[in-house]
């Protein structure tokens, strides 16, 4: 069911139009059939030249500024305010004596005169502006071009003034200051007008043409073999264009719907088939499947948002940390898998198919084998600057087999990718996001649980101190052996550590931990002291819950003695009631078995390490005799059956545990007194 809903959620993403069938590449040759036109088309504009276009209707849009008609009044009465003038006082006819008197009946006209011809404000807009250079002043909804010398600013209108009140008095321009304060007066009232501004250069960009002229149905736009020049180029893109995004043109719409739905539901169905394959798991884990088709789904969705949006490209996805997650909680070849699987997917949306699909897989392989010490401090860093090289080295490259110069290279695409970079560090807190939703384990934490200072392994130590030290040795033994035979070292390591925390319950019941030859099974009948030893399982699981430990660690707890039997007291009761019928059941481990190779593996070195403490004699013969036993018997109680374990694992096995076990009883050089 989440397959199928998955798969419809990106069919209803999917483009409506249909895909242009044909692969091409800038200066190579033409490789499909004779192209001719099937309709009418435009000859679009590359993005370049629009560009460029834009930039100059940019650039020569005329600044627009708005007349306020307010200032001149306000002035004016502010003026008479002053001078106790009445509005008739402004014209009057009659003969003025001085000087004083001639400024006062004079200003007023003036200041009318320099408010009509306009006083601009300064902006920083200006500052960029040459004084003959077109501007549009806006007056009562009516626009006129002018230029800024033809209109003042509050030092011109100053000196405007000054100058005709000079003409009019013959006075100096200290004795006019002194007797008008001329500045009170000047206000600017040509005011630039963004808004407008803005408003105009977008009805231009709107008008701007993007086409340049048109291929005729039948015309004949490249021959097979033809080289794909620039001119060739031009015109495949633009039938490319019109084909996908043209609703007029034909198309059986039915049909491709039905394409794309099969195309979609084939991709799904491959990772369907390789997981039930080769992550049988994930078969029986609702979480993990919705985590997968989840990153499938978000992935695809942005996109289908970026190709969409003018304003962000679609370089900008961190489609690479697709195969970091997947590497994190699995392993590198699903990571990958999962990884060309979305890019397959996402690549209908993109142009350039190709050169997407193989520039984000190439990222992707670099960032999986950059991660080889997850919980190294800084390696995210590293992991994140190297894809973002690899990405704009790849772009730079591909850039140049299509146009043959660095001047064909969109370097501005280099910052999409930088940031691109920068979202890979992102990781961090997604995992660790991921991991409480989904209950998965990365090696950040099992690198943290391993820390043998954790509260749990502190208290496991201190209650049964000879429990916590066969801990120890188990974790080394599992390591190396996994180091070998492939898998999570770490994550074994910290099952190691902690699949004995039951036996803190009842510590004196387990031998290593027993002291000065007090054993208190001696007082206890054997099917209690079986169910004792078995329990340590049960509160194994019981503690960790508590403690909030991972379901992975748990899983360590549940299945190290799979579903054997407790030996010595199934043994020791079958000798002291011979001939009775006993119910092995009772001497059951309940299980699970082992249903992974670092599971298998923990079994293996924990029957292994505690087996040997009990050896009288210790060579390499009983040594080799004990590891090969104890093996064979796990072996013939179909311990194994469920984990992904060879023949050839458990040699290899069995070969590390002697070989380690020879080197801890090592004979040591007797010193002498």
């Amino acid at each position: 069911m989440l397959y199928l809903v998955s798969i419809t959620l990106v069919f209803l993403m999917y483009p409506r139009e249909g895909k242009f069938q044909y692969e091409y590449t800038k200066n190579k040759p033409w490789m499909h059939q004779d192209l001719i036109a099937p309709f009418d088309f435009p000859i679009y504009k590359d993005e370049a030249r629009l560009n460029e276009e834009r930039d100059s209707i940019a650039e020569h849009t005329p600044l627009h500024f708005t007349v306020d008609t307010t200032v001149v009044h306000e002035m004016l009465a502010v003026f008479r305010s002053d001078y106790n003038l009445s509005e008739e006082a402004d014209r009057l006819d009659e003969p003025v004596s001085g000087p004083e008197e001639q400024m006062i009946d004079t200003l007023p006209g003036l200041l009318q005169h320099l408010y009509s011809r306009g006083v601009i404000e300064r902006h920083p807009v200006m500052q960029s502006l040459q004084s003959d250079e077109p501007v549009m002043v806006v007056q009562r909804q009516v626009a006129e071009q002018s230029t800024l010398e033809e209109l003042f600013n509050e030092k011109e209108a100053y000196e405007y003034l000054v100058d005709k009140l000079r003409e009019v008095t013959l006075l100096s321009e200290n004795d006019i200051v002194a007797e008008v304060p001329l500045t009170e007066y000047i206000r600017p009232n040509v005011l630039y007008d963004q808004s407008m501004t803005e408003k105009v250069a977008e009805s231009r960009l709107d008008q701007l043409a993007r086409t340049q002229g048109m291929v005729q149905s039948g015309q004949i736009i490249i021959n097979r073999g033809e080289l794909v020049s620039q001119g060739k180029y031009r015109l495949i893109e633009s039938l490319r264009q019109e084909y996908e995004t043209n609703p007029n043109v034909s198309k059986n719409y039915p049909m491709l719907y039905l394409g794309q739905f099969i195309l979609i539901a084939l991709l799904f169905l491959a990772l369907f088939w390789y997981v039930s394959n080769f992550r049988q798991e994930m078969m029986s884990s609702r979480t993990q499947t919705l985590f997968i088709l989840l990153l499938v789904l978000v992935m695809v969705a942005l996109t289908n948002v970026t190709v969409n949006t003018e304003s962000i490209s679609y370089f900008v996805i961190p489609f690479a940390i697709i195969p970091i997650f997947l590497k994190t909680f699995y392993n590198v070849r699903f990571a990958l898998f999962v990884h060309t699987l979305i890019l397959l997917l996402a690549g209908f949306w993109v142009p350039n198919s190709y050169q997407f699909i193989l520039i984000n897989f190439l990222a992707g392989v670099v960032a999986v084998f950059s991660m080889r010490s997850y919980y190294k401090r800084g390696i995210l860093f590293y992991i994140a600057l190297f894809v973002a090289l690899t990405y704009m080295l790849l772009y730079i490259i591909l850039s140049l087999l299509q146009e043959g110069t660095f001047e064909g290279v969109n370097w501005f695409d280099l910052l999409w990718f930088a940031g691109n970079g920068l979202l890979i560090l992102t990781v961090y807190p997604l995992i660790y996001l991921f991991e409480r939703l989904f209950g998965f384990l990365s090696d950040a934490t099992l690198f943290e649980l391993s820390d043998t200072n954790q509260p749990l392994l502190r208290k496991l130590a201190e209650k049964a101190p000879g429990t916590f030290q066969h801990s120890l040795q188990v974790a080394n033994l599992a390591e190396e052996a996994v180091l070998k035979v492939g898998g999570n070292p770490l994550l074994v390591r910290t099952g190691a550590l902690y699949h004995d925390i039951g036996k803190m319950d009842n510590p004196y019941y387990f031998i290593e931990n027993q002291r000065n030859d007090h054993n208190p099974h001696k007082n206890t009948d054997f099917k209690t002291s079986a169910r004792i030893i078995i329990d340590h399982v049960k509160r194994g699981v019981e503690i960790a819950k508590k403690s909030n430990l991972p379901r992975g660690i748990i899983d360590f707890i549940r299945t190290h003695h799979g579903t054997s039997t407790v030996q010595y007291f199934y043994r020791s009761y079958l000798n002291d009631n011979p001939g009775e019928e006993v119910d092995i059941e009772e001497f059951r481990y309940p299980g699970p078995k082992p249903h992974t190779r670092e599971m298998a593996v923990l079994m293996i070195a924990d029957s292994v390490e505690a087996a040997s403490r009990s050896l009288k004699e210790i060579d390499e013969k009983k040594i080799n005799e004990l590891v090969d036993k104890i093996v064979e018997r796990q072996t013939q109680e179909e311990q194994y059956t469920e984990a992904d374990i060879t023949f050839r694992d458990l040699t290899e096995i069995k070969k590390i545990f002697k070989s380690k076990l020879i080197n801890i009883y090592h004979a040591r050089i007797e010193y002498p007194e």
